[in-house]
């Protein structure tokens, strides 16, 4: 592990900062203020139009705008994008955010309904009314992304758009060249196979860029409606002076990313792999977050198991399916030894249930 982990004895495999990134204070530019004391619609700072120009332009967006979380973005495009008589379809299994936002849609007269997870064909869009269609882009539960190509093209239909929650797979999954798992950490949408339009996309970097701030990304009069007609950014500070110098030297150094991402990539295939040597079966697709779908009293005693042998994990309820998991999750800062302290732990557990 590196200097950051030493300073527990216990192997962590609870945090999300999946590239590794954890900003020392000694890593970062000086700032000369922590923060401008004024509203974001008064003054942004000039690393915050990078950080979003950067954000689109590795997503092929026409522009983006930086927000102080991903519940402040999402609740601005909630608030201006859908209007009265609009339609708005959100994903049954999304994460809590997005049910947030949508009351701000509900409150100017728009139409929310919930459809079952992943499944568009359930969807019927309203003749004349504008479809917006709000999900999560990766799903924890059964580790897959939403079915947004399917998705994309509903909403586009309408005159509406796709909404995307993008702040667990932003920085490990996206565009693909051959050989690739992950992709170049871009997005989910990219990661599909889509081009932007039709799309607004909100993520925070708060897990693989390890910076507490958000970005949304769209074409250019919805980005500049959100980043000029108030919302969260007349009524909330900026992100501070820290959050933006984190969110820049991380974007900022795309070869280093990209080594990471690779890295991580090998290490949640050498763990599944290691996984099905033991006879259990990692749920979903390749992703950081790695889960073992088992009854509730074994997930417990698993879980308990590796709490003895000084390893963190977590046992995770999933909103689309019906059981417990066992969950870990895999940075690219863990290294070979990590997993292999995991997978006897998990033996020794796998020989304790039996």
């Amino acid at each position: 592990m590196t200097g950051h982990a030493a300073l527990d004895p216990r192997l962590d495999f609870t945090s999300s900062l999946f590239l590794g990134l954890h900003h020392g204070s000694g890593s970062l530019p000086p700032w000369a203020s922590l923060t401008t004391g004024v509203p974001t619609v008064l003054h942004e700072a000039a690393d915050a139009h990078r950080v979003a120009d950067t954000v689109a332009a590795a997503q092929g967006a026409q522009a983006g705008v930086v927000g102080r979380s991903a519940l402040h973005a999402l609740m601005d495009v909630m608030g201006m994008i859908p209007q009265r008589g609009d339609v708005v379809a959100i994903d049954s299994a999304a994460y809590s955010l997005a049910e947030w936002a949508a009351l701000r849609a509900a409150a100017n007269g728009a139409v929310v309904r919930r459809y079952p997870h992943h499944r568009p064909e359930a969807i019927v869009p309203t003749t004349g009314r504008r479809l917006f269609v709000l999900t999560d882009g990766w799903c924890p539960g059964c580790n897959r992304p939403a079915p947004l190509p399917e998705l994309q093209q509903l909403a586009r239909e309408t005159g509406g758009a796709l909404i995307v929650d993008d702040s667990l797979a932003f920085g490990v999954l996206g565009n693909k060249r051959r050989g690739e798992v992950f992709g170049d950490g871009s997005g989910t949408p990219r990661w599909c196979g889509l081009d932007h339009a039709g799309i607004v996309w909100v993520a925070s970097l708060a897990k693989a860029f390890g910076a507490p701030l958000a970005v949304t990304t769209g074409d250019s009069t919805t980005i500049r409606r959100l980043a000029g007609e108030g919302g969260n950014r007349v009524h909330s500070s900026p992100p501070s002076a820290a959050d933006l110098a984190a969110a820049s030297t991380a974007l900022h150094d795309p070869s280093g990313n990209r080594v990471r991402r690779t890295r991580l990539q090998g290490q949640v295939l050498r763990l599944r792999s290691r996984l099905h040597d033991l006879g259990l079966t990692a749920n979903g697709l390749p992703f950081p977050v790695v889960s073992i779908r088992l009854p509730g009293s074994d997930a417990q005693r698993w879980w308990s198991r590796l709490q003895s042998a000084g390893i963190r994990a977590l046992l995770q309820q999933s909103r689309c399916r019906r059981g417990a998991m066992l969950t870990v999750l895999v940075r690219a800062d863990h290294s070979p030894a990590d997993l292999e302290r995991l997978t006897a732990a998990l033996l020794a557990g796998q020989r304790g249930v039996a």
